[in-house]
């Protein structure tokens, strides 16, 4: 039991520090258990275990249960050696607080107060105030087991599974979750009232057997009896384009894989049935270690096809971060979370701490001390904290680039490449996008080592489950054609997204279609504080809204699984830019429209455009083809093609020789 910080000092008064009393047997006409096994550095100390004054009656008949099961189990048969030291969390916690010796320094019942149970129900600290070591929440109790500060029943329990050498569970049942086996380095008892919020972290450690175990990637016997022309059918079919040396073949199914019972369940509970073309190929390369730089439309599982090796590199626990994703926007990094939460749920030692700008610094730091393995950052805000010394990269077994193309362009750059230095030599790194640029490609050979290119489609091209419609409208009737589509039953699928160019034009749509059509309309931008945007992120993704209107926040990575149309209200500034903004309204297979304002103020990407949406058959505006800034930008590009296919020959040397040398000449 842990106990409020002025018990604790009364209790010290009568136990001198560093004094361990000898371990009590339990006395509540149980049959007493074996002794669990201790650690050299952690003395048991049973006789500061107490009952807490204000568990439940619910909470000590689940004890009462708890005990009864694992007596009965013990009639049916004797338990064999290693068995023999079986023990519960709940052993000790049977002695009644009246039979204490410290009964008469803890207040009775009636006038105790209800120990706290989940940590988000503690408050924050105050200055001065001491700080809960699991969650940096108020300190109000010091857990007698490590004497260390923590807030509630929930940190105290994970203070105390932590302290004591991260036991694994691998005879853990469903009959009986709480049941610890003999290997367990340190299970020493704790009180009632540690069962509650161990019930919420039951999940962390019922899974856990394959995950102390090391993984090695092989490949599945299955995959190598195909043929070569069998794997090469296979890759023309899926538009999966490989460049490198000895690619390791791709999975057709997440269990060729093989991997933990722990990681396999999550992966068909977070509805991942079939792998997609870029993650059959990008994740057996990613779990063999290799450098990857990988390509492929937006909505196309890429996130999964990172985190997956990224986790594995987790399994061998680090005192330091094991992983590492960059991502260009906080929303982006905050799903990125959420997913790598799901594909981690049950997993031991398993923590994300996620980095972001917009929140509080001293939280985030705080996470850090919390052992994690894996980071989700912005390059900013990560660069802020390196500064400080806050965190250590020196043991960073992978970087993941997400969205390479904006993170490495001017003004990411430089700090990526700062961030990076931080990191060992040796590291693997993914860069990962829907497009990859020839100057940024060029760029990524500097960081890769022997890479595997893995490109699926053409790069740089749409998604192709997103129909294109191509709209001439001149600035002044940009909005009534969006009221028209909005009233527009066939098109009018809620929740509706709208990109615009500028913040202030954000806002001033949004109250105009509010205005208007009286449509549940939000805007988002950068100028909104990061609360702001996470609820309009997370009612946008529950249909809270009927439209909403952004700035390129949204465009990128995000998957708004419920989003069908997109609207480009101004064009985006480029062809990259317009790729990942259509691209939110096709996710992971599912169908989508988007509709783009063009008029000749984006007179620069006429070409561009033309060509990326004519080859999938959509219409196009005639004042669009019949542009002349249309057809003067195909002539120039056709002149760049026809001097760069030119070959040089003895006589044209010998043609530039003689017209140098009369220049030459004439000065």
């Amino acid at each position: 039991m842990f106990l409020p910080r002025a018990v604790k000092r009364r209790l010290g008064e009568t136990d001198p520090a560093g004094k361990r009393r000898p371990q009590r047997p339990a006395q509540s006409g149980l049959p007493a258990l074996p002794a669990p096994t201790v650690s050299p550095n952690i003395q048991p100390d049973s006789a500061l275990i107490l009952p807490a004054p204000a568990v439940s009656p619910n909470i000590q008949r689940a004890t009462f249960e708890q005990h009864s099961s694992l007596n009965q189990q013990s009639a049916v048969s004797t338990p064999s050696p290693p068995a023999a030291a079986l023990v519960t969390l709940s052993h000790a916690m049977v002695q009644p607080l009246s039979q204490s010796p410290l009964a008469t320094s803890v207040k009775p019942e009636s006038e105790e107060e209800a120990i706290i149970s989940y940590s988000k129900c503690q408050r924050w600290p105050f200055p001065g105030d001491p700080v809960c070591i699991m969650c940096g929440r108020y300190g109000e109790y010091i857990c007698d087991q490590t004497d260390h500060d923590v807030c509630s029943l929930e940190c105290k329990a994970k203070d105390v599974l932590k302290a004591f050498g991260g036991f694994k569970a691998s005879n853990m049942t469903a009959d009986n979750p709480l049941l610890i086996s003999d290997n367990c380095p340190a299970a020493t008892s704790t009180d009632t009232s540690s069962i509650h919020p161990i019930g919420q972290v039951e999940a962390t450690h019922s899974t856990a057997q394959s995950c102390m175990l090391p993984y090695a990637y092989r490949e599945h016997e299955f995959i190598s009896w195909l043929e070569s022309d069998q794997i090469n059918h296979l890759r023309q079919q899926l538009n999966l384009i490989v460049q490198g040396d000895g690619v390791c073949r791709p999975i057709i199914d997440f269990d060729h894989c093989c991997f933990p019972a722990a990681l396999s369940s999550n992966i068909k509970a977070a509805g991942y049935e079939l792998p997609t073309p870029i993650q059959m190929q990008m994740i057996p390369v990613g779990l063999m270690g290799r450098d990857i730089l990988a390509s492929a439309e937006t909505g196309s599982g890429k996130t999964a096809a990172f985190l997956l090796p990224a986790i594995i590199q987790c399994f061998d626990k680090k005192d330091a971060p094991v992983a590492l994703i960059l991502t260009p926007t906080r929303e982006l990094a905050l799903q990125i979370e959420d997913q790598a939460k799901e594909l981690m749920h049950g997993i031991y030692h398993m923590r994300t701490a996620l980095l972001v700008g917009g929140m509080p610094l001293p939280p985030q730091i705080h996470r850090l001390k919390q052992d994690v393995q894996i980071i989700i950052a912005t390059p900013g805000r990560l660069q802020e904290i390196i500064h400080q010394e806050a965190v250590n990269l020196g043991e960073l077994k992978v970087l993941i680039v997400d969205e390479a193309d904006t993170m490495l362009k001017m003004g990411f750059q430089q700090q990526v490449l700062e961030i990076i230095e931080h990191s060992p030599h040796d590291r693997q790194t993914i860069l990962v996008s829907a497009t990859i640029p020839a100057g940024i490609e060029a760029f990524a050979q500097q960081l890769l080592r022997d890479p595997v290119r893995i490109i699926v489609g053409e790069k740089n091209l749409p998604c192709t489950n997103v129909r294109q419609i191509v709209l001439w409208v001149e600035e002044p009737s940009k909005k009534k054609k969006l009221f028209e589509i909005l009233n527009d039953s066939k098109l009018f699928h809620p929740p509706i997204l709208v990109f615009v160019d500028c913040r202030l034009g954000a806002d001033l749509l949004c109250d105009a279609v509010c205005k208007v059509t009286g449509l549940e309309c939000v805007a988002i931008h950068s100028d909104k504080s990061q609360m702001e945007r996470t609820k309009i992120l997370q009612g946008l993704l529950k249909g809270e809204y009927d439209v909403v209107v952004s700035t390129g926040v949204l465009g990128r990575g995000l998957d708004l699984v419920n989003v069908k149309l997109v609207v480009n209200f101004d064009m985006p500034p480029s062809m990259d830019e317009y790729v990942h903004q259509i691209g939110r309204a096709g996710r992971l297979g599912n169908r989508g429209t988007a509709i783009t304002f063009i008029n000749k103020n984006n007179r620069s990407l006429f070409w561009d455009l033309v060509k990326r949406v004519q080859p999938t058959g959509s219409l196009l505006p005639p004042q669009l083809l019949n542009s002349p800034y249309l057809h003067e930008q195909k002539k120039g590009e056709e002149r760049k093609q026809r001097n760069k296919d030119q070959l040089v020959t003895g006589d044209q040397i010998l043609n530039l020789i003689r017209k140098h040398d009369r220049q030459k000449f004439y000065k």
